[in-house]
Protein backbone atom coordinates (compact mmCIF):
# COMPACT_ATOMS: atom_id res chain seq x y z
CA UNK A 1 0.00 0.00 0.00
CA UNK A 2 3.21 2.02 0.80
CA UNK A 3 4.54 1.72 -2.55
CA UNK A 4 1.21 2.02 -4.33
CA UNK A 5 1.08 5.70 -2.79
CA UNK A 6 4.62 6.73 -2.91
CA UNK A 7 4.31 6.03 -7.08
CA UNK A 8 0.98 8.32 -6.49
CA UNK A 9 2.68 10.96 -5.11
CA UNK A 10 5.65 10.78 -7.63
CA UNK A 11 3.10 10.97 -10.37
CA UNK A 12 1.65 14.06 -9.39
CA UNK A 13 4.87 15.93 -8.76
CA UNK A 14 5.94 14.76 -12.21
CA UNK A 15 2.80 15.90 -13.98
CA UNK A 16 3.27 19.33 -11.59
CA UNK A 17 6.99 19.89 -13.03
CA UNK A 18 5.97 18.96 -16.45
CA UNK A 19 3.26 21.83 -16.50
CA UNK A 20 5.65 24.36 -15.36
CA UNK A 21 8.05 23.83 -18.02
CA UNK A 22 5.55 22.81 -20.71
CA UNK A 23 3.19 25.36 -20.20
CA UNK A 24 4.58 27.77 -23.14
CA UNK A 25 5.09 24.92 -25.56
CA UNK A 26 1.31 24.67 -25.12
CA UNK A 27 -0.34 27.57 -25.77
CA UNK A 28 -2.09 27.90 -29.01
CA UNK A 29 -1.06 30.83 -30.61
CA UNK A 30 -4.01 32.56 -32.47
CA UNK A 31 -3.91 35.11 -35.33
CA UNK A 32 -5.13 38.72 -34.43
CA UNK A 33 -7.42 40.42 -36.68
CA UNK A 34 -5.68 43.75 -36.36
CA UNK A 35 -2.89 44.67 -39.18
CA UNK A 36 -0.18 47.69 -38.65
CA UNK A 37 -1.15 50.40 -40.99
CA UNK A 38 0.91 50.98 -43.62
CA UNK A 39 2.55 54.39 -42.94
CA UNK A 40 4.99 55.53 -46.14
CA UNK A 41 5.15 58.72 -46.44
CA UNK A 42 5.64 59.88 -42.80
CA UNK A 43 6.08 58.45 -39.44
CA UNK A 44 7.30 59.31 -36.11
CA UNK A 45 11.01 58.58 -34.92
CA UNK A 46 11.97 58.35 -31.22
CA UNK A 47 11.60 61.28 -29.55
CA UNK A 48 14.67 62.16 -26.96
CA UNK A 49 13.56 62.79 -23.48
CA UNK A 50 16.78 64.13 -21.80
CA UNK A 51 20.23 62.44 -23.19
CA UNK A 52 22.08 59.67 -22.68
CA UNK A 53 24.28 59.47 -19.59
CA UNK A 54 27.11 57.18 -21.35
CA UNK A 55 27.04 59.47 -24.77
CA UNK A 56 27.29 62.75 -22.49
CA UNK A 57 30.22 61.32 -20.70
CA UNK A 58 31.80 60.07 -23.74
CA UNK A 59 31.66 63.68 -25.64
CA UNK A 60 32.86 65.02 -22.52
CA UNK A 61 35.80 62.87 -21.94
CA UNK A 62 36.47 63.04 -25.36
CA UNK A 63 36.54 67.53 -25.36
CA UNK A 64 38.50 67.27 -22.30
CA UNK A 65 41.12 65.39 -23.34
CA UNK A 66 42.89 67.56 -25.12
CA UNK A 67 43.38 71.77 -23.48
CA UNK A 68 40.89 74.41 -24.39
CA UNK A 69 43.69 76.30 -26.32
CA UNK A 70 43.44 73.79 -28.99
CA UNK A 71 39.74 73.48 -29.23
CA UNK A 72 38.29 74.09 -33.34
CA UNK A 73 35.15 76.24 -33.39
CA UNK A 74 33.36 73.18 -33.60
CA UNK A 75 34.77 71.52 -30.65
CA UNK A 76 33.73 75.29 -28.64
CA UNK A 77 30.09 74.68 -30.49
CA UNK A 78 29.72 71.35 -29.14
CA UNK A 79 30.84 72.30 -25.84
CA UNK A 80 27.68 74.53 -25.51
CA UNK A 81 25.32 72.07 -26.80
CA UNK A 82 26.60 69.68 -24.15
CA UNK A 83 26.41 71.87 -21.68
CA UNK A 84 22.62 72.91 -22.36
CA UNK A 85 22.11 68.83 -22.26
CA UNK A 86 23.72 68.72 -19.16
CA UNK A 87 21.62 71.01 -17.67
CA UNK A 88 24.55 73.86 -17.29
CA UNK A 89 22.60 76.76 -18.77
CA UNK A 90 24.64 79.59 -17.97
CA UNK A 91 27.51 78.25 -19.30
CA UNK A 92 26.03 77.16 -22.65
CA UNK A 93 24.41 80.51 -22.60
CA UNK A 94 28.18 82.37 -22.45
CA UNK A 95 30.02 79.60 -24.88
CA UNK A 96 26.75 80.58 -27.83
CA UNK A 97 26.84 84.33 -27.47
CA UNK A 98 30.39 84.35 -27.67
CA UNK A 99 30.80 82.10 -30.78
CA UNK A 100 27.81 84.11 -32.57
CA UNK A 101 26.53 81.17 -33.82
CA UNK A 102 25.64 81.36 -37.73
CA UNK A 103 21.84 80.35 -38.33
CA UNK A 104 22.86 79.09 -41.95
CA UNK A 105 25.58 76.80 -41.84
CA UNK A 106 25.31 76.32 -38.06
CA UNK A 107 21.46 75.60 -37.92
CA UNK A 108 21.16 72.99 -35.34
CA UNK A 109 23.60 74.29 -32.93
CA UNK A 110 21.83 78.08 -33.66
CA UNK A 111 18.60 75.83 -32.62
CA UNK A 112 19.98 74.62 -29.54
CA UNK A 113 20.96 78.21 -28.75
CA UNK A 114 17.37 79.27 -29.13
CA UNK A 115 16.21 76.60 -26.57
CA UNK A 116 18.02 78.37 -23.60
CA UNK A 117 15.32 81.18 -24.62
CA UNK A 118 12.62 78.63 -24.49
CA UNK A 119 13.58 76.66 -20.97
CA UNK A 120 14.18 79.94 -19.47
CA UNK A 121 10.91 81.59 -20.78
CA UNK A 122 12.48 84.61 -22.52
CA UNK A 123 10.39 83.94 -25.29
CA UNK A 124 10.88 87.81 -26.35
CA UNK A 125 14.21 87.49 -26.63
CA UNK A 126 13.83 84.31 -28.68
CA UNK A 127 11.44 85.70 -30.77
CA UNK A 128 13.86 88.91 -31.10
CA UNK A 129 16.26 86.58 -32.35
CA UNK A 130 14.40 84.73 -34.63
CA UNK A 131 13.52 87.78 -36.45
CA UNK A 132 16.67 88.99 -36.95
CA UNK A 133 18.52 85.37 -37.76
CA UNK A 134 16.09 85.45 -40.58
CA UNK A 135 13.96 88.74 -41.44
CA UNK A 136 12.36 86.44 -44.47
CA UNK A 137 10.65 83.21 -43.18
CA UNK A 138 9.51 80.27 -45.27
CA UNK A 139 6.13 79.32 -44.86
CA UNK A 140 6.14 76.31 -42.60
CA UNK A 141 10.14 75.97 -42.51
CA UNK A 142 11.65 74.61 -38.99
CA UNK A 143 12.34 78.71 -38.26
CA UNK A 144 8.64 79.43 -38.85
CA UNK A 145 7.29 76.69 -36.78
CA UNK A 146 9.43 77.86 -33.87
CA UNK A 147 8.11 81.50 -34.92
CA UNK A 148 4.91 80.44 -34.19
CA UNK A 149 5.60 78.33 -31.03
CA UNK A 150 7.62 81.46 -29.61
CA UNK A 151 4.49 83.87 -30.32
CA UNK A 152 1.72 81.38 -28.80
CA UNK A 153 3.97 80.96 -25.63
CA UNK A 154 4.25 84.71 -25.59
CA UNK A 155 -0.10 84.76 -25.61
CA UNK A 156 0.09 82.36 -23.01
CA UNK A 157 2.01 83.87 -20.67
CA UNK A 158 -0.52 86.95 -20.60
CA UNK A 159 -3.32 84.56 -20.54
CA UNK A 160 -2.91 81.21 -19.61
CA UNK A 161 -6.28 80.04 -21.29
CA UNK A 162 -5.50 81.64 -24.81
CA UNK A 163 -4.75 78.06 -25.96
CA UNK A 164 -8.43 77.14 -25.79
CA UNK A 165 -9.76 79.68 -28.10
CA UNK A 166 -6.32 80.30 -30.36
CA UNK A 167 -4.09 78.21 -32.89
CA UNK A 168 -0.43 77.70 -32.35
CA UNK A 169 0.71 77.28 -36.16
CA UNK A 170 -2.26 78.41 -38.44
CA UNK A 171 -2.01 75.63 -40.73
CA UNK A 172 -5.15 75.45 -42.15
CA UNK A 173 -6.31 71.77 -43.87
CA UNK A 174 -5.85 71.85 -47.55
CA UNK A 175 -8.39 69.41 -49.25
CA UNK A 176 -7.30 69.82 -52.54
CA UNK A 177 -3.97 68.02 -52.12
CA UNK A 178 -6.01 65.00 -51.36
CA UNK A 179 -6.89 64.83 -55.29
CA UNK A 180 -3.51 64.23 -55.78
CA UNK A 181 -1.05 60.88 -55.34
CA UNK A 182 1.20 60.99 -51.85
CA UNK A 183 4.47 60.82 -53.89
CA UNK A 184 3.45 64.27 -56.07
CA UNK A 185 6.07 67.04 -55.39
CA UNK A 186 3.32 69.29 -54.61
CA UNK A 187 1.88 67.19 -51.71
CA UNK A 188 5.38 66.06 -50.67
CA UNK A 189 6.41 70.31 -50.63
CA UNK A 190 2.71 71.19 -48.62
CA UNK A 191 2.18 68.32 -46.46
CA UNK A 192 5.43 66.21 -45.90
CA UNK A 193 8.17 68.69 -45.38
CA UNK A 194 6.10 70.94 -43.34
CA UNK A 195 6.16 67.72 -40.86
CA UNK A 196 9.07 66.58 -41.23
CA UNK A 197 9.98 70.63 -40.17
CA UNK A 198 7.70 70.56 -37.24
CA UNK A 199 8.69 67.21 -35.64
CA UNK A 200 12.27 68.67 -35.55
CA UNK A 201 10.45 71.25 -33.76
CA UNK A 202 8.83 69.56 -31.61
CA UNK A 203 12.16 67.31 -31.40
CA UNK A 204 13.99 70.14 -29.71
CA UNK A 205 11.95 70.96 -27.60
CA UNK A 206 10.62 67.54 -26.19
CA UNK A 207 14.45 67.01 -25.58
CA UNK A 208 14.38 69.87 -22.51
CA UNK A 209 10.72 70.26 -21.72
CA UNK A 210 9.11 67.36 -19.43
CA UNK A 211 6.51 69.63 -17.74
CA UNK A 212 3.35 70.14 -18.72
CA UNK A 213 2.82 73.00 -21.46
CA UNK A 214 -0.53 73.81 -23.22
CA UNK A 215 1.51 74.96 -26.23
CA UNK A 216 3.14 72.16 -26.89
CA UNK A 217 -0.05 70.56 -26.37
CA UNK A 218 -2.02 72.39 -29.07
CA UNK A 219 1.09 72.28 -31.45
CA UNK A 220 0.91 68.79 -31.18
CA UNK A 221 -3.21 68.91 -31.44
CA UNK A 222 -3.15 70.49 -34.96
CA UNK A 223 0.00 68.46 -36.18
CA UNK A 224 -2.46 65.41 -35.58
CA UNK A 225 -5.00 66.84 -37.32
CA UNK A 226 -3.14 67.48 -40.16
CA UNK A 227 -1.87 63.71 -40.36
CA UNK A 228 -5.47 62.58 -39.59
CA UNK A 229 -6.57 63.76 -42.70
CA UNK A 230 -3.67 63.65 -45.05
CA UNK A 231 -2.08 60.48 -44.32
CA UNK A 232 -2.66 58.26 -41.05
CA UNK A 233 -4.55 57.06 -38.30
CA UNK A 234 -1.94 56.22 -36.53
CA UNK A 235 0.51 58.49 -36.90
CA UNK A 236 -2.38 61.12 -35.69
CA UNK A 237 -2.86 59.04 -32.68
CA UNK A 238 1.00 59.54 -31.69
CA UNK A 239 1.05 63.29 -32.01
CA UNK A 240 -2.69 63.80 -30.09
CA UNK A 241 -1.34 61.07 -27.71
CA UNK A 242 1.92 63.33 -27.13
CA UNK A 243 -0.07 66.56 -27.08
CA UNK A 244 -2.76 64.63 -24.21
CA UNK A 245 0.87 63.91 -22.43
CA UNK A 246 1.56 67.69 -22.26
CA UNK A 247 -2.31 69.23 -21.49
CA UNK A 248 -4.22 66.29 -19.45
CA UNK A 249 -7.11 68.85 -18.75
CA UNK A 250 -8.11 69.39 -22.56
CA UNK A 251 -10.99 67.80 -22.86
CA UNK A 252 -11.51 68.33 -26.74
CA UNK A 253 -8.04 66.97 -26.62
CA UNK A 254 -8.83 63.26 -24.71
CA UNK A 255 -12.12 63.26 -27.30
CA UNK A 256 -9.27 64.05 -30.46
CA UNK A 257 -7.56 60.55 -28.95
CA UNK A 258 -10.76 59.00 -28.47
CA UNK A 259 -12.01 59.08 -31.79
CA UNK A 260 -8.69 58.44 -33.38
CA UNK A 261 -8.73 55.28 -31.54
CA UNK A 262 -12.00 54.41 -32.43
CA UNK A 263 -11.88 54.59 -36.33
CA UNK A 264 -8.36 52.76 -35.82
CA UNK A 265 -10.11 49.95 -34.43
CA UNK A 266 -13.06 50.14 -36.81
CA UNK A 267 -10.21 49.32 -39.33
CA UNK A 268 -8.97 46.50 -37.83
CA UNK A 269 -5.91 48.96 -37.11
CA UNK A 270 -3.87 47.89 -34.42
CA UNK A 271 -3.08 50.93 -31.54
CA UNK A 272 0.53 52.29 -31.75
CA UNK A 273 2.47 51.59 -28.69
CA UNK A 274 2.81 55.31 -27.51
CA UNK A 275 6.01 54.39 -24.97
CA UNK A 276 7.85 53.01 -28.05
CA UNK A 277 7.86 56.77 -29.69
CA UNK A 278 8.01 58.51 -25.99
CA UNK A 279 10.32 56.76 -24.00
CA UNK A 280 10.82 57.41 -20.00
CA UNK A 281 13.16 60.75 -19.19
CA UNK A 282 16.78 60.15 -19.14
CA UNK A 283 18.29 62.55 -16.19
CA UNK A 284 21.62 63.82 -16.46
CA UNK A 285 23.07 62.24 -13.15
CA UNK A 286 27.11 63.46 -13.55
CA UNK A 287 28.19 66.27 -11.64
CA UNK A 288 30.04 68.19 -14.13
CA UNK A 289 33.16 69.64 -11.82
CA UNK A 290 33.53 66.45 -10.06
CA UNK A 291 33.90 64.63 -13.10
CA UNK A 292 36.32 67.17 -14.85
CA UNK A 293 38.54 66.80 -11.97
CA UNK A 294 38.82 63.37 -12.57
CA UNK A 295 39.57 63.48 -15.67
CA UNK A 296 42.28 65.94 -15.21
CA UNK A 297 43.50 63.53 -11.80
CA UNK A 298 43.29 60.91 -14.80
CA UNK A 299 45.86 62.58 -17.17
CA UNK A 300 48.49 63.20 -14.01
CA UNK A 301 47.93 59.81 -13.10
CA UNK A 302 49.97 56.86 -14.41
CA UNK A 303 48.01 53.85 -12.45
CA UNK A 304 45.08 52.31 -14.95
CA UNK A 305 41.94 54.26 -15.56
CA UNK A 306 38.95 52.94 -13.48
CA UNK A 307 35.68 54.32 -14.94
CA UNK A 308 34.32 56.97 -11.73
CA UNK A 309 30.99 55.68 -9.89
CA UNK A 310 29.10 58.63 -10.75
CA UNK A 311 25.46 56.66 -10.63
CA UNK A 312 24.22 54.85 -8.15
CA UNK A 313 24.43 50.82 -9.09
CA UNK A 314 22.01 48.54 -9.98
CA UNK A 315 21.46 46.00 -6.73
CA UNK A 316 22.87 42.55 -7.64
CA UNK A 317 19.98 39.96 -8.25
CA UNK A 318 18.57 38.01 -4.89
CA UNK A 319 17.95 35.38 -6.85
CA UNK A 320 20.61 34.00 -9.46
CA UNK A 321 18.48 31.14 -10.82
CA UNK A 322 15.14 30.22 -12.48
CA UNK A 323 12.28 31.05 -9.95
CA UNK A 324 11.02 27.80 -11.45
CA UNK A 325 13.03 25.71 -9.61
CA UNK A 326 12.36 27.29 -6.28
CA UNK A 327 8.55 25.89 -6.77
CA UNK A 328 9.17 22.81 -7.95
CA UNK A 329 11.60 21.99 -5.11
CA UNK A 330 9.18 23.23 -3.03
CA UNK A 331 6.03 20.77 -4.22
CA UNK A 332 8.82 18.23 -3.65
CA UNK A 333 9.64 18.96 -0.06
CA UNK A 334 6.12 18.87 0.64
CA UNK A 335 5.11 15.46 -0.85
CA UNK A 336 8.26 14.24 0.68
CA UNK A 337 6.78 15.51 4.44
CA UNK A 338 3.54 13.91 3.73
CA UNK A 339 5.50 10.58 2.81
CA UNK A 340 7.44 10.43 6.21
CA UNK A 341 4.53 11.97 7.92
CA UNK A 342 2.12 8.49 6.22
CA UNK A 343 4.85 6.28 6.97
CA UNK A 344 5.42 7.27 10.73
CA UNK A 345 1.43 6.74 11.18
CA UNK A 346 1.74 3.27 9.84
CA UNK A 347 4.71 2.13 12.22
Amino acid sequence: MLHIKKLFFLLILFFVANSSFGLRDSVKYINSPYRQESTPYFHFGQFKRGFSNAILKTRLDSLESKPRIQWSRTDSLKFAEISLQTGNKDLSKFYFKNLNVDFKSEEDFWYDELMIDYINEDYKRGLKKIKQASPMILEFSKVYFFKKVFEAKIEDKKDGKWYKTNKVLDWEIDSTLNEIEKDDPQFEEEVITPLLNLEYVLDKIISYVHEEDAIVANTCREMGAVIKYHLSLSQAYIALSLGRHYNKWDKELLADVKDVKALLSQKKYKIPNFRKYFPRIEYWRFDYQMLKEEIILEKNDSTEYVIPKNMNEKPPPTISFPHQLIVVGGIFVFFLLILIFLKTRKK
